[in-house]
């Protein structure tokens, strides 16, 4: 899985919805939802500035749980661990709103739900994209403190499914 093109990639889909072109056409003018990673955003929060600048209207969900999405307790390599690790709690929803985007920091699924909702609502009525920061924890992808986790383990020497 590539990290990093998703928002580049939605910025297309959501020209190509909001001219209604091709199999896009019975959706003219909806907005785009894009599910991206604080890794994924890492290399493509700039996208957001290009949908701004077009009015394609982007719902963008980070799932934002402070590192390369694994956590070394998951793989085993605890003297490793400064390698997966990123700035605690990032305000991708701020950069954004630096952007021309809006922006929203949510950290619950009550806060998620409302978030979305008004994501909607500002991308159809607007035409602005929305960044929503949905704040996680690293230690989420270590499937023995949270089950499933990171069922598939991203360190080719270590083997083939995480325990």
């Amino acid at each position: 899985m590539a990290i990093g093109p998703d928002v580049a990639m939605a910025v297309g889909a959501g020209a190509a919805v909001q001219l209604g072109v091709g199999p896009q056409a019975a959706y003219k003018g909806a907005p785009v939802l894009v599910v991206t990673s604080d890794a994924g955003m890492a290399y493509s929060l700039l996208e957001l500035d290009t949908a701004a600048k077009y009015k394609i209207p982007q719902i963008c969900v980070v799932f934002n749980n402070n590192c390369w999405g694994m956590w070394p307790s998951a793989v085993g390599q605890p003297r490793a661990m400064h390698m997966y690790l990123f700035q605690e709690n990032l305000r991708y929803d701020k950069m954004a709103e630096g952007l021309g985007a809006a922006g929203e920091y949510v950290s619950t699924q009550e806060e998620f739900r409302e978030a979305l909702k008004r994501a909607y609502k500002t991308a159809s009525k607007e035409r602005l994209s929305t960044l929503l920061n949905v704040q996680a924890i690293k230690e989420f992808t270590a499937s023995a403190e949270y089950p499933p986790g990171n069922y598939v383990n991203p360190e080719p020497s270590i083997g083939g499914l995480a325990h």
